[in-house]
């Protein structure tokens, strides 16, 4: 290649970097509650697609005697968040729904509901209040506000994969994986 070539890639590369700067900087930052409320909604969307994939008849279903039934770790689910969701507004919840009465609409509608009341809290806080010290509702430790909704995320992400399981051994294809092969 010759100078002149060199010179127009150059040039070229400048331009580019230049116009990509200003793009960037146009763009705000996420904020880490909206990245965070994402990933609950994605979260959310997961569990409750796999909800609805399962039969009702199925929802009594588990794969081993010692292990919770498909509708009582949806169920857990449900509680454990509500747990997170009553620490943060400094309130004792109730115990657990009669799980064994609860028919797939209302485990359905209990997933939603909880999960919608979550992101809501997310939803509102400011960056500032994201890295504030709060107590973990288990255990004796402080955490940020951010790592502590990471924690029933966490909890979720763990019965998500079993649930995958459990639909497995029903020959259900996970909405998930059926979405993909599309």
């Amino acid at each position: 290649m010759n100078t002149l070539t060199y010179a127009r890639l150059l040039c070229c590369g400048v331009i580019a970097a230049i116009a990509a700067s200003s793009l960037w900087a146009q763009s705000p930052a996420p904020r880490l509650a909206q990245e965070l409320a994402a990933t609950w909604e994605r979260t959310a969307a997961n569990l409750i697609d796999v909800a609805d994939a399962m039969p009702e008849e199925r929802y009594d279903f588990k794969p081993a005697p010692e292990v919770r039934t498909f509708r009582e770790q949806l169920v857990h689910v449900a509680g454990t968040v509500q747990r997170f969701i009553d620490t943060a507004n400094s309130t004792k919840g109730e115990s657990e729904p009669p799980q064994k009465t609860m028919t797939k609409a209302d485990v359905v509608r209990l997933l939603t509901q909880t999960f919608q009341a979550g992101q809501a809290m997310i939803g509102s806080l400011t960056d500032a209040q994201m890295v504030e010290p709060v107590k973990f509702p288990f255990g004796d430790r402080m955490v940020s506000r951010y790592g502590f909704w990471m924690g029933p995320l966490q909890d979720a992400a763990d019965h998500y994969g079993q649930l995958v399981i459990y639909l497995r051994l029903n020959g259900i294809v996970p909405p998930a994986t059926a979405r993909r092969s599309q």
